[in-house]
């Protein structure tokens, strides 16, 4: 069995290893311009859905799932929301690798097909797409002890 050197992995630098939090940025548009602007030219300016991936989660209705959603939210770049239909949804803000620094796709002839049918009418810049969003492990579990009582 080996030893862990504890005075090695305490003397580690953390804080140069941290990844920054990315902030999800919408731009509004004038309700004048934007019926000037052709869909592509509304993503090319906003570009936000390249910015994050959401994947449905099961709702958080016992101890170990609860746990589950804690430890994703101790991570960088990660947020839990509860949508507008009362689906649990995790958010991982990560940009497309096929992202360009011009806010185009370079991949945009053969892009999958969920951004080929994506409508930029309903996308996040046209409001709010969430009941409850969790930022913080400190905030869901507040969030839950809440609903439980009632």
């Amino acid at each position: 069995m080996h030893k862990i050197n504890q005075k090695k992995i305490l003397s580690t630098n953390i804080e140069s290893k941290q990844v920054p939090e990315i902030e999800l940025y919408f731009p509004k548009f004038k309700r004048k311009i934007e019926n000037e602007l052709t869909q592509e030219e509304i993503c090319v300016q906003c570009h936000g859905c390249c910015m994050y991936v959401t994947v449905p989660l099961d709702p958080p209705d016992n101890e170990d799932t609860i746990q589950m959603y804690v430890w994703y939210l101790y991570h960088k770049n990660i947020e839990i929301y509860l949508d507008l239909y009362d689906q649990w949804q995790i958010l991982m803000k990560t940009p497309c690798e096929n992202l360009l620094p011009n806010g185009y796709c370079a991949i945009y002839e053969n892009r999958p097909k969920i951004c080929r049918e994506y409508d930029p009418t309903s996308c996040s810049r046209t409001g709010k797409d969430y009941k409850v969003l969790f930022k913080s492990p400190e905030a869901f579990l507040k969030y839950i002890k809440k609903k439980t009582k009632k």
